[in-house]
């Protein structure tokens, strides 16, 4: 699904460049819903911590975002 952005928002040049988010918690999807949330979370949890040498609580897994040709993403941080 294409994903809508705020008016003023430049963490990606969606303005350009759409981008698309595939959610892992839509339950109508074939596989989807909390228990492939839980698998794609448990799946990378130990690689995650291993990068960044931070244990890691689990808070938060939207989905899957597609970003198409030419799009961009500004440093920035997630918040809660």
């Amino acid at each position: 699904q294409k994903e809508n952005w705020p008016k003023g928002n430049t963490y990606v040049n969606h303005w350009d460049s759409p981008t698309y988010m595939i959610s892992i918690e839509d339950g109508r999807l074939r596989g989807g819903g909390q228990t492939i949330k839980q698998a794609v979370w448990d799946a990378a949890k130990e690689t995650i911590q291993e990068w960044t040498g931070e244990e890691l609580t689990q808070c938060s897994l939207y989905g899957i975002r597609v970003y198409t040709e030419g799009a961009m993403l500004a440093t920035h941080v997630s918040r809660m």
